[in-house]
Order: C-alpha cells, then sequence, then structure tokens
C-alpha cells in the first residue's frame, strides 16, 4: 500500500469514529494492520473503535500494543488507560493515566479524565484533590466540575456539589455524566420530580441505560408508596398517646384480675380462668380498637 493510500485509509477510519461508525472504522483498521502490523496509529484507531463498540477487552490488547509501538505518546497512553478503566483493570488504568499525565506535560483534559476516574473508582478525597487540580488546569472542564461534584456528593458535602455539578452544566449542558450525577444527587435530596426531569434527557444517552432503569424504578416505587400512605393502605405506627392509653389500659386489666381473685378466691380451675381470660379478651379488643 502507498504511503497516500495509507493516509487515506486513517482519515477514512478516524471520520468513521466521528460519526459513531463503529464497524466500518474497525474494518479499516484491519485494512491498515494488515499492510503495517507495527503502526501504532492503526492499533489505536482499532482500540478506539473497539471500545465505542463495547468491546473493552479486545480494545485493551490492542492498546497495550499501540503502547508498545509508540511508548512516548500520551494519547496512546490515555487510550490504553481508558480501555483498561472499562475491561475493569482499574490498576493497569491508573498506572496508564499517571503515564498519560507526565508524557502530556500535565494537560488539562487528561487530568480531568484521571480526576473522573478517581471519583468513581477510587476514595473521594484523593478524587477532590485531583478534580481541582484539573480545573486549576481549566476551569472550564465540565468534566473536571463533574468529578468534583462527585467527590463532594461522596463526602456527604450536598451542597457544595450541587454547585460544582451546576457549573459543569453551566459549560455543557449535554454532559451526560454531569446529569446522571445530578439526577442522582437530587434523588437522594427527595428532589424527585427535578430528578426525572433530567433522567428524560439521559434516555437516549449511549452508557445510561442502566440508571435510567434504576431512576425510573426508584420514582415509581415512591409513587406506590406515597398512593397507599395517601389512601392509609401502608400500616402506621401508634401515635404515642394511643401507646399512653394502651398501656393505662394494661395496668388496669392486671388491677381488675387482681380484684377477681380477692374477690372470688376462686378454688377451681374454671374460677381462676374466669379471673384471668375475661380481662385478657377485653385486652386483646382494645388493642385491635386501637391500631
Amino acid at each position: 500500500m502507498e504511503p497516500f493510500e495509507f493516509e487515506q485509509l486513517i482519515e477514512q477510519a478516524r471520520e468513521a469514529l466521528d460519526r459513531g461508525n463503529d464497524v466500518r472504522a474497525v474494518a479499516i483498521a484491519d485494512q491498515l494492520i494488515a499492510a503495517a502490523p507495527e503502526d501504532p496509529t492503526a492499533r489505536a484507531i482499532r482500540a478506539q473503535g473497539l471500545l465505542s463498540a463495547s468491546n473493552p477487552h479486545e480494545a485493551l490488547d490492542e492498546a497495550r500494543r499501540a503502547a508498545e509501538l509508540a511508548p512516548e505518546n500520551d494519547e496512546v497512553y490515555r487510550l490504553l488507560a481508558v480501555a483498561a478503566w472499562q475491561a475493569e483493570r482499574l490498576h493497569l488504568a491508573q498506572q496508564s493515566f499517571h503515564r498519560a499525565i507526565e508524557l502530556s506535560g500535565y494537560r488539562a483534559e487528561v487530568l480531568a479524565d484521571f480526576a473522573w476516574f478517581m471519583a468513581t473508582e477510587r476514595g473521594p478525597r484523593p478524587a477532590e484533590e485531583m478534580a481541582r487540580q484539573a480545573i486549576e488546569a481549566d476551569a472550564n472542564s465540565s468534566t473536571a466540575w463533574t468529578a468534583l461534584g462527585l467527590a463532594q456528593l461522596k463526602l456527604h458535602r450536598r451542597q457544595e456539589a450541587e454547585e460544582s455539578l451546576r457549573r459543569a452544566l453551566q459549560i455543557d449542558p449535554e454532559d451526560t455524566d454531569a446529569q446522571t450525577t445530578m439526577a442522582m444527587l437530587l434523588q437522594n435530596a427527595g428532589r424527585g420530580r427535578e430528578a426525572e426531569v433530567l433522567v428524560e434527557l439521559l434516555e437516549d444517552a449511549p452508557g445510561s441505560k442502566d440508571f435510567v432503569e434504576s431512576a425510573r424504578s426508584e420514582a415509581k416505587q415512591r409513587k406506590i408508596a406515597q398512593m397507599l400512605v395517601e389512601r392509609d393502605a401502608l400500616p402506621q405506627r401508634p401515635s404515642q398517646d394511643l401507646q399512653r392509653h394502651y398501656a393505662l389500659w394494661l395496668l388496669g386489666i392486671c388491677a381488675a384480675v387482681a380484684a377477681l381473685a380477692l374477690l372470688l378466691k376462686p378454688s377451681m380451675p374454671l374460677g381462676v380462668s374466669v379471673c384471668v381470660i375475661l380481662p385478657l379478651m377485653f385486652l386483646w379488643y382494645l388493642r385491635r380498637s386501637l391500631k
């Protein structure tokens, strides 16, 4: 294959990735690899296509090969980090992010991606620190602000988290990660109607199917519970007054049993049964009436 033909195929593969045509991108990458098995760009394009097609394990293999062929390329290591993340190889993902950050000269986009990884997969405190570094590098990164919001939410600082997420959505109203995290915050805060608006926006967003289904299930359960409460169909705990009255009646029944025993002085089993069973039956009826 001539060099100009090779470059044309690379451009076509990238255009296919931009249009979301993952199958075509992978097919073109296969042609490129057949012509030049040691070309890291072809390997990286194939890895990107496989990631978009939800095939992270095969994408990880391709990204690793690309990193071996281009050990000083920060974009290749960034791709390797994302592939390892999606393949649930979190230690490798973290190592690759560190390498990508170093190679990129601490570029803002790479810092933001790493902050989001830390916020979703690691502890919230280091995630918050990394998110602030990403924001310092680029205050207009919606990914960095979303990572900060998620870290703050996990640290139970809900007001700060909401402010960070609102900033992320001001920067990019279509950021699905920011929308998902904000919907989760609103649900936890009991603001179901606001959360439902965001869930509607996320319905067709890639990768949000599980969250949308979970959010709608929770909303449905809340509505059913509310309807049951409004119809008095759910059991209610007795009020303190009713419990107090019940305790007084219980003391009264005990006193009545003692009084009957002293008055009748029963010596036969039947008399003893009458002294005990009749007050207990009354107590049972009283308890049912107080529910």
